[in-house]
């Protein structure tokens, strides 16, 4: 199987002499829906730099369409084009005057033609849903609409994947659906899409494939069902089982609901077994 993107034995130790990532092994298919799920300080944050270039490893590989990259100018730049990062907090990640700057900016960088910039950044908006506020300071928009802005803003480079780190944190639960919406779209079209979450009801539904991470290791990596149906996992990274598999599992367990019943991912697959 060919894979977009492979983590051969991957380790970084920053300056200080933490050791925030130990020989990581993944491999990522194209189109593939991830989540990683862990307590702060597992080393999501730190793999995510490493996948984008932004840090280096101390140690092992990253492979991107088979390629290996090494440490130069070319290498890095192409990884940094195909791998965007959108970060937790989109403070860190916006400056410029008005939206519409914004997300230019990095279509601009690219050296492309105005047609083409006005074509991306025109495309960008309006899959974020933000083109009406185009002409709008950045510092008077809402956080959840400086989130979309921070999307739009990778959105215009076209990666192949695209990194979100807790995309739905500070956000009520009518613009995390709409944020999960917007990975589902992009899922759609041939983009890679990979999270942090803390969310395990949005882990659990949404991915095609978990990742478990705990003090820079991965402690497990699987489909959803696999994962959170793993009690001393659980225990040992202190995660709740999704309300959706316990409740499915509850039912089971008392004769509810038939043994041969497909295991529900969504509340809109329970009621159908329910029914």
């Amino acid at each position: 199987m060919d894979y977009i993107l492979e983590v051969e034995n991957l380790c970084y130790t920053y300056p200080d002499g933490t050791e925030a990532l130990k020989d990581i092994n993944l491999k990522i298919e194209k189109g593939e829906k991830i989540s990683l799920i862990g307590l702060n300080g597992s080393g999501k944050t730190t793999l995510f730099l490493n996948l984008n270039g932004v840090l280096k490893p101390s140690k092992g590989k990253i492979i991107y369409k088979g390629k290996e990259i090494k440490n130069n100018r070319k290498d890095l730049n192409m990884l940094r084009k195909n791998v965007g990062i959108v970060f937790q907090n989109p403070d860190t990640q916006l400056f410029c005057g008005n939206v519409y700057e914004e997300v230019s900016f990095g279509a601009v960088n690219l050296g492309l033609c105005d047609d083409e910039i006005r074509r991306r950044v025109d495309r960008a908006l309006i899959s974020t849903n933000i083109y009406d506020y185009k002409d709008k300071a950045v510092h008077y928009l809402s956080y959840g609409q400086k989130k979309r802005v921070s999307i739009a803003d990778i959105l215009v480079m076209e990666p192949e994947i695209i990194i979100f780190d807790e995309p739905t944190s500070s956000l009520d639960l009518y613009h995390s659906k709409q944020v999960v919406k917007l990975f589902d779209e992009f899922s759609q079209k041939g983009t890679t899409v990979i999270i942090s979450t803390h969310d395990i009801e949005i882990a659990y539904s949404w991915s095609d494939y978990i990742v478990v991470m705990k003090k820079g290791k991965v402690l497990a990596q699987g489909v959803p069902y696999d994962i959170f149906s793993k009690e001393d996992i659980l225990r040992e990274c202190m995660l709740e089982k999704p309300l959706i598999l316990e409740i499915f599992e509850n039912l089971k367990e008392k004769n509810l609901i038939k043994s041969s019943s497909s295991i529900p991912k969504n509340k809109k697959e329970l009621l159908e077994i329910l029914k």
